[in-house]
Order: C-alpha cells, then sequence, then structure tokens
C-alpha cells in the first residue's frame, strides 16, 4: 500500500514543484488577476488599473480584441512579456 501510495503522490509532488520552479507562477498571476478584477466579473477594466502603471501605460497593446478589458489569457500574456 505504502508503494501505491507513493505512485500517486509523487507525480502531484513534481507538479507542484514545477509550478513553482519557473520565474512566472500560474498561480501568482492568478491570483494578481483576483485582486485586481475589483469587481470580480472575469475581466480587468482599466477603472480597475493604477493610472501611473507599466499595465494603464500598455493597456490598448495587452487588449489584443479590443473589448475594453483584459481576459486572464491577455492578462498572463502581458506579465509574461514583461517579465513581472
Amino acid at each position: 500500500m505504502k508503494t501505491y501510495s507513493w505512485l500517486i503522490l509523487l507525480p502531484l509532488t513534481l507538479c507542484s514543484a514545477a509550478l513553482y520552479a519557473g520565474e512566472t507562477n500560474l498561480l501568482t498571476i492568478s491570483s494578481l488577476f483576483a485582486q485586481m478584477d475589483s469587481d470580480k466579473d472575469g475581466v480587468i477594466k482599466r477603472n480597475e488599473i493604477n493610472k501611473h502603471s507599466l499595465l494603464s501605460n500598455e493597456f490598448n497593446n495587452v487588449d489584443k480584441n479590443r473589448d475594453g478589458a483584459l481576459d486572464p489569457r491577455e492578462f498572463e500574456i502581458f506579465i509574461v512579456k514583461a517579465d513581472i
């Protein structure tokens, strides 16, 4: 039974380690997105961003579909490209 437990836990442990190994952690990006989405509607609108931030300055470039809001994927791409 102990061997079986390790077979289950080892992949989970390796996945967890991989998530935290890189500089850009998807869990952190997701958490940051959730914090910035102050009205919790699933997107970040311009009024939810600090006016003097890099994201505010680059908002139109980051908003690839030009809907006036950043979805999680657009935000993730911005974070990765900006190397934040």
